[in-house]
């Protein structure tokens, strides 16, 4: 049986189900993932260990059997830890020093997708360039041995020393009274968030559709999309919180709003983590994308930080921050990376981490932010296009005359009043423009302008 090799992204394996990703796929991957796993394992003398985990979609515990008997038909010994958010899997495969690990997820996508996360040792992750292309062609081609012994299963629940190590990492008795509205968005993070709650009787919390339901019935898991954030303003601005926090469906992701009800962009809080974090830690790197605001750099290098542009993805972040061993990293999508987790995102860790900061400033999340809303931003803007390179092209020859000009991800345009970076979208015929201005009269009349160029190539 084929299999579609659509579902081979550049950061994951991703598909609807059962259309495009299938029983059969799974198993053919958990063969291709563990034949990897043995080229890559410290000790070749030893049958890999690797970690699994998954979310709680209707496909999942299928999808993850399958995985599992692919995994042991290639000699794998295998630790279910069972339901979890991503950024417990990547502790789990630490943890336990596996030589890999695959998380079953679709993230924030709807209740008819699924996939696999794959990570090497260290929650290290495959991607585009980093054995996902491996791992592709191998179960694309389906050609394995009839297996002639088979691996082993057990179950271990890494729940507590989750919750144990990133409680370690800050200063939890810092953490002074406050009301917060959390926005489950019945994703995997209704699992764990009350567990942690229970360590932090100092908060005053009321939590949104808390109950882990994976069919999201209230709205998408996707905190990234405003639309997806009018209960917990509503309920920020009724309780008078003094902040509200809205998590993705696998957990990896965050988003913060202020009392007032501001959803506050990823950059922006990139840029409130790293002032805080360079002050005790000067010299560092900081990982921003091409996408961030301006901000981000400048407060970088205000607080003798080094900043270091990035592309976006998960996959190629992780990347970057072990080669430069950077302190933090984090990106407009609300992904927000740890040095202190192993280069992996923990949205528990980073709420942890604003929590110290809010209450060791004495200031508002309103006001804390103001310093760094510096400039008018157009947001993420997604423009169909026929051909992307050709567009692409088109704006390198029409905006030639620029300050600046770079090439990380997609096209990166400086002008002294407004800047812009236009790249193409790993999954789809589209390209995502984001801009920024000193004042919004420019943003509006540079953002019209690049967009009718677009639409017109």
């Amino acid at each position: 049986m084929e299999i579609n090799p659509s579902i081979f992204k550049a950061y994951d394996i991703r598909g609807t189900v059962p259309d495009q990703l299938t029983s059969e796929a799974a198993y053919r991957i958990g063969r291709a993932f563990a034949q990897y796993i043995w080229v890559t394992a410290l000790n070749k003398e030893q049958n890999p260990l690797v970690v699994i985990n998954a979310d709680a979609r209707s496909s999942s515990p299928e999808l993850k059997q399958e995985l599992l008997r692919g995994l042991m038909d290639e000699k794998c010994h295998v630790i279910d830890c069972g339901l979890s958010t991503t950024p417990l899997h990547y502790f789990a495969i630490n943890h336990l020093k596996a030589d890999g690990g695959v998380m079953v997820t679709a993230s924030h996508n709807p209740a008819k997708y699924n996939g696999f996360k794959l990570s090497r040792r260290g929650a290290e992750p495959i991607g585009e360039g980093s054995g996902m292309e491996e791992i592709r062609n191998t179960a694309l081609r389906g050609i394995f041995p009839v297996p002639s012994e088979k691996g082993s299963v057990t179950e271990q629940n890494m729940e507590t020393a989750y919750l144990d190590y990133i409680c370690s990492l800050v200063d939890v008795n810092a953490i002074q009274n406050m009301r917060i509205v959390f926005d489950v968005g019945n994703g995997m993070v209704g699992m764990l968030l009350p567990k942690l709650l229970e360590r932090l009787p100092m908060l005053e919390a009321e939590i949104l559709y808390g109950e882990v339901d994976m069919t999201f019935p209230n709205h998408e898991a996707n905190p990234l999309k405003d639309e997806t954030l009018k209960d917990l303003q509503k309920a920020v601005t009724e309780k008078e919180g003094d902040l509200g926090a809205a998590f993705d469906g696998d957990g990896d992701r965050v988003r913060f709003m202020t009392s007032s009800g501001f959803a506050i962009p990823g950059d922006i809080m990139t840029a409130i983590f790293a002032s805080y974090l360079l002050k005790q830690n000067p010299g560092e790197k900081v990982l921003c994308t091409v996408n961030s605001s301006r901000v981000v750099a400048e407060i970088i290098l205000q607080n003798d930080g080094e900043p270091v542009m990035s592309r976006v993805g998960h996959a190629l972040i992780k990347k970057g921050m072990r080669k430069y061993n950077a302190l933090f990293g984090g990106e407009f999508s609300g992904h927000f990376y740890h040095r202190d987790f192993f280069y992996a995102e923990s949205a528990f860790l980073a709420m942890l981490k604003l929590f110290v900061i809010l209450s060791e400033s004495g200031k508002s999340l309103d006001e804390l932010i103001q310093p760094f809303l510096r400039y008018v931003s157009s947001g993420e803007v997604n423009v169909a296009v026929a051909d992307k390179d050709k567009t692409l092209d088109a704006i390198a020859l029409h905006y030639r005359d620029a300050k600046e000009i770079s090439y990380i991800d997609g096209i990166s345009v400086v002008y002294d009043d407004f800047w812009f970076n236009v790249r193409p979208s790993n999954t789809e015929p589209l390209l995502r423009i984001t801009m920024e201005a000193k004042e919004k009269e420019a943003l509006e009349k540079q953002l019209t302008e690049i967009l009718n160029l677009v639409k017109n190539t």
